[in-house]
């Protein structure tokens, strides 16, 4: 078999999330945040880290929860939530799925990290239009192994928090 035979669609395919996960399905990883299951795009994720302290720091912008201490890294972990009109659970530990941003990595929570599955084209369905600024990041829901899933567009949500950190400064 030839390396181009072996090779993953996420690997080969750099599309949009969007546009891939319609035409022929994708991976994604699929987490819980508010009460709902949700999933990105695998080919973002480098890992997810799970029952670790978040550490917060005085003065923080309110999406900014603190930071997570990983392998003598520090990586600031953002509460994308709101972006979605949701809320992270309370009182626990957040799983934590850790993405490339720039030069560094940045953590994005989540009430829990759940499975890789794979979206197949035929289970995937648009978003319905809301009128909201979620209608940028929702790209659709895929029904898999008998639940509803969110699919969102995670590259996009990181893309747009970058813009509005640099319209505050």
């Amino acid at each position: 078999m030839s390396s181009t035979e072996t090779e993953t669609p996420a690997e080969t395919d750099t599309r949009p999330f969007r546009e891939r996960v319609a035409d022929g399905g994708a991976q994604v990883i699929a987490f819980r945040l508010g009460g709902e299951l949700h999933a990105c795009d695998i080919a973002l994720v480098e890992e997810v880290v799970t029952r670790r302290a978040v550490h917060p720091l005085p003065d923080m912008p309110p999406r900014l929860l603190g930071v997570l201490r990983l392998r003598g890294e520090l990586i600031p972990v953002l509460d994308l939530a709101p972006l979605l009109d949701m809320r992270l659970g309370e009182g626990q530990r957040p799983a934590v799925l850790v993405v490339p941003f720039g030069e560094a990595r940045i953590g994005i929570a989540a009430d829990a990290a759940d499975e890789v599955m794979s979206v197949p084209a035929e289970a995937f369905r648009p978003a319905p239009h809301t009128g909201g600024d979620r209608d940028h990041y929702v790209v659709g829901l895929a029904r898999l192994e008998g639940r509803l899933v969110n699919l969102i567009d995670l590259a996009e949500m990181l893309r747009a928090q970058a813009t509005l950190n640099g319209d505050e400064r």
